[in-house]
């Protein structure tokens, strides 16, 4: 069986040249690349996409995420890989939020350089490089915010099977 999952490249891992480097430890992790995307992105995709992360933090959040992603490049990456598990792999292989929490050979281990308490005195989200979808429903959702009904409609039923 194969299931999927989406990642985003955020801008700072586009900036530090990274977005090779860390296909490449999906690729080695046995994840394939279903599709990928380049798109700059608009206040109201980064404000869909954080929803619940304003809604929780607040004003402050939503301010801080408007200036770290709109007008910047993102690459949205659906993924696919045999077995039950590929959003929790995702996930695993991305390593935890806070890049200095992240566990050595995971992607933010090893690569991030950034960490919430930066980020938290500087004002301003924090660089961890990636986005990992957390559940299939939100990968749904995502995938639909990120590539647009047209991909929606060929993977959908496909991720939602799974379900």
């Amino acid at each position: 069986m194969k299931t999927y999952a989406l990642i985003i490249m955020k801008p700072d891992a586009l900036e530090a040249e990274l977005v090779e480097p860390i296909i490449q430890r999906f690729i080695e992790k046995g994840f394939l690349i279903e599709m990928i995307g380049f798109k700059s992105a608009d206040e109201k995709s980064i404000l869909t996409h954080y929803a619940h992360v304003v809604e929780k933090l607040g004003e402050s959040f939503k301010k801080m995420a408007i200036a770290a992603f709109v007008g910047k490049p993102m690459v949205p990456i659906i993924l696919s890989q045999d077995g039950e598990n590929a959003i929790a792999n995702s996930r695993e292989l991305t390593g935890a939020t806070d890049p200095t929490k992240a566990v050595p050979g995971t992607i933010r281990g090893d690569l991030g350089t950034d960490s919430f308490e930066n980020a938290d005195r500087e004002g301003r989200c924090c660089y961890n490089l990636i986005h990992c979808s957390d559940s299939m429903e939100s990968l749904l959702i995502e995938m639909k915010l990120w590539f647009g009904p047209k991909t929606y409609e060929i993977f959908a039923p496909m991720i939602s099977s799974k379900i």
